[in-house]
């Protein structure tokens, strides 16, 4: 089984680079620092290296401030960990030549993972952080209060303050679990919800004006102009959850938020259950979850919003078609 595998490797290897995707979020970081973190509490040398960033509401984590930004990595492991990323090209800086280990651990909860590692553990589960819990519980490593705020807040924001479909049972118990050795869900919450600057508020007022839904009220989309981010003086993780705002009005079955990047967009999707986000995001090359996904193309605006949107009018028009 693969989780033994990975196991087996953590107990015999000693020096460990861990990684996650570009403009990385909550169970990104979050399960990344709770491997970090637990790797290092048995006596590993463990290196966190990223394409990007820890996000402003994110710094409070433990040992977020060890996270280096890289472009390039110069010095060799003996495994690299890849977390919560479907594919190794969205680490930013890692490709199939340029890997610094001979092991290449992939771990992940998306189902359009491409299973890029030399040892796949790839798992439906609600967050990459349950993941990384399963193996340290397996591993028998104590759980810390700064382990569990990790596992804790990974599992929040993966799941909208416990709001989105994927919250289970399951997810509810892990997180009084992780409340049981020491995380505080309020001041979590207080953390990646309540701490705004006035400069996000602005951008957000300026791209709720871009507002448009489809003629049948089922798709609505929000864009996001690099413009935007000089006048109110954000950055693109400022966005972050902006998606909900079209997502939440009645009768929407699908969201998409566009952002533009020099002369690339991102899109980014959510579904209110019944369209999978998912296979519209691979069908440009793009990944993720039934209810969450993304993609990136190149092109004007114009041209972009004409073909994503046709595609989700495509899902949209098969759902009435089954009805």
């Amino acid at each position: 089984m693969s989780i033994d595998k990975i196991i087996q490797i953590i107990r015999e290897k000693g020096s460990f680079m861990l990684t996650t995707h570009m403009n990385p979020e909550g169970d990104a970081i979050g399960s990344t620092l709770a491997m970090a973190l637990a790797l290092s509490s048995i006596g590993k040398n463990v290196t966190i290296n990223t394409a990007d960033p820890v996000p402003k509401i994110l710094k409070f984590l433990p040992s977020s401030d060890s996270v280096h930004q890289v472009k390039t990595v110069d010095r060799r492991f003996d495994a690299v960990i890849v977390l919560d990323c479907g594919d190794l090209e969205r680490v930013g800086f890692l490709n199939k030549d340029n890997i610094p280990s001979d092991i290449l651990i992939n771990i992940d909860h998306h189902k359009t993972n491409l299973g890029f590692g030399t040892v796949n553990h790839v798992k439906e589960a609600v967050a990459s952080a349950d993941i990384v819990y399963t193996i340290i519980k397996k591993m028998g490593i104590p759980v810390t209060p700064e382990i569990a705020t990790c596992i804790y807040t990974a599992i929040m924001t993966e799941t909208g303050s416990f709001k989105y479909s994927n919250t289970t049972a399951h997810t509810l118990k892990i997180a009084g679990e992780m409340i049981g050795y020491g995380a505080n869900p309020w001041g979590i919450a207080e953390q990646v919800y309540n701490r705004n600057s006035i400069n996000r508020i602005n951008l957000l007022g300026q791209v709720l004006t871009t507002l448009k839904l489809s003629e049948d009220g089922r798709i609505a989309w929000i864009t996001v102009l690099e413009e935007m981010f000089k006048e109110t003086g954000t950055t693109k993780e400022d966005t972050e959850d902006y998606i909900n705002y079209p997502r939440s009005i009645e009768g929407v079955e699908v969201a998409i938020l566009f952002r533009q990047s020099n002369n690339d967009w991102k899109m980014s999707f959510r579904s209110n259950g019944r369209i999978d986000v998912a296979d519209v995001a691979l069908e440009f090359g793009g990944g993720g979850h039934s209810m969450a996904a993304g993609c990136f193309l190149k092109g004007s605006f114009e041209e972009v919003r004409e073909k994503v949107t046709g595609k989700v009018e495509a899902a949209v028009g098969r759902l009435t078609h089954h009805k």
